[in-house]
């Protein structure tokens, strides 16, 4: 970005690296001014729309840190940066030029694909205690698949789940088969009365909204209570449960149960708060059903200012500190407003283990080298999906940032898109009857071939 001969004994130059759309700018600020004035010069230059994108850089910088940590406005913080940030975002994508890259076409939440040890015995949990129904796939060979539709309310889409099962799903030194099995020990434990309570492993959850929705529930409390399935109950409202053969788990929020059921449960097995230092202004998505889709991840900022940029979320504050701290989760949440639905993406330092690190565990599941390489990789099979008018715009953002991606196209006429939050080892998946842009196709895998089902 360059250099400024002056100096200040307080504050170093903040150089604020930025980005366009379809191309680099870089600016410099230097900024000879006290703490107490300089966070709101910051605000004032965002406001005046002297601030660029991305900050993204800017985010995770401790300069841009101890400036908002030492400013006198401590508390807002993770509130102030976010706001700041998504301001100058809005800004940017209203302002020309941006070249060829178009604004995103409309998104709508589709659902999960997952990789299970045993996809008929995940496909009978959630129809026995989420209310699915099974969904016929089209026949591929000797893979093992299944797939459910759980559908809450009529006025929001259903939620898609196809689980697969491939002996062959191993690149490298990551063995999909081998690292399920030992998620399912380390959630089964912390599930367990008097176990370890929590694991970063459940991290990995979606959310739903419990109701009821058009005279149904998300979840059979029922069902759950009569089996004595292995669930947490914290925070007052919160039941959490293990997905069976999967790297995942399932979190439902609750309210307005009587006495005795929320006893019941409680009694199943109630554990304090896992959460550490997470304040109590949250204010989640009021989406009936599912709400929200969480990952454990080693780079949180990252993962949130990708769906930033080639998916049109929106930053959106969290009740964790941000930056983080030690011994406090740590979090950055993003929002599709249109959709009413959030992607948290969290790191859950706290609750790592000597024989378990989250860092290690991301990356030894990436497979962007794998995609890089024009590769499925296992991992990939753990995917949200969306459903999108066009791929044009997102295949347009995804190359001109030179990310890698995978294509494929299915005799159903549809296409798949996969790419992955870099430093996350999180699969996105986008599907779409219209291409136009120019772009290499892959081979089609049958275990991503899902029929009509999904239109």
């Amino acid at each position: 970005c360059g250099s400024s001969k002056e100096n200040n004994a307080a504050l170093p130059n903040l150089c604020l690296t930025t980005r366009a759309a379809m191309g680099f700018a870089c600016h410099l600020h230097p900024f000879s001014l006290s703490l107490s004035r300089s966070f709101s010069v910051l605000l004032a230059l965002s406001a005046s729309g002297a601030l660029r994108p991305s900050l993204a850089d800017v985010l995770e910088q401790s300069a841009l840190a101890r400036l908002c940590e030492n400013s006198g406005h401590h508390e807002q913080c993770p509130v102030t940066l976010l706001q700041v940030d998504s301001q100058v975002r809005s800004r940017a994508w209203n302002a020309a030029p941006h070249s060829a890259v178009e604004q995103p076409s409309s998104l709508q939440t589709l659902g999960r694909t997952f990789f299970s040890t045993d996809p008929a015995a995940t496909a009978d949990y959630f129809v026995k205690y989420f209310q699915a129904a099974y969904v016929p796939l089209p026949a591929c060979g000797s893979a093992l698949r299944a797939a459910v539709k759980v559908t809450v309310a009529e006025a929001y889409p259903p939620q898609i789940l196809v689980f697969i099962g491939d002996s062959s799903a191993s690149i490298g030194t990551w063995n999909a088969t081998q690292t399920a099995v030992e998620a399912a020990a380390l959630i089964g434990d912390a599930l367990r009365p008097g176990g370890s309570a929590y694991t970063p492993w459940m991290d990995n959850h979606d959310g739903y909204h419990y109701g009821p929705f058009d005279g149904s529930s998300v979840l059979n409390i029922s069902a759950a209570i009569e089996s004595a399935l292995p669930i947490e109950v914290y925070g007052q409202n919160i039941i959490r449960s293990y997905v069976p053969g999967t790297l995942w788990t399932v979190e439902v929020i609750y309210h307005d149960l009587s006495p005795d059921t929320k006893s019941q449960l409680e009694a199943l097995g109630s554990v304090p708060n896992p959460d550490l230092c997470r304040s109590p202004q949250n204010n989640p998505s009021e989406r009936p059903g599912w709400l929200k889709a969480t990952y454990m991840t080693s780079r949180p900022a990252v993962a949130a200012q990708f769906m930033v940029d080639i998916l049109g979320a929106e930053l959106t504050a969290n009740p964790y500190p941000w930056p983080p701290r030690e011994n406090c989760t740590a979090a950055q949440w993003v929002y599709f407003p249109q959709l009413e639905f959030e992607l948290h993406f969290v790191q859950s330092l706290e609750w790592q283990t000597a024989r378990f690190s989250i860092e290690e565990q991301v990356q030894a599941m990436s497979g962007s080298r794998a995609l890089e390489s024009g590769l499925f990789h296992a991992s990939m099979y753990n995917s949200l999906v969306f459903l999108v008018d066009s791929l044009d715009p997102y295949l347009l953002r995804l190359k001109a940032r030179s990310m890698p991606y995978m294509l494929m196209h299915f005799d159903s006429q549809q296409y798949a898109l996969f790419m992955i939050i870099p430093e996350n080892a999180i699969t996105i998946q986008l599907r779409s009857k219209h291409l136009s842009v120019e772009a290499q196709i892959s081979e089609s895998l049958c275990t991503e071939d899902f029929g009509d089902m999904l239109f």
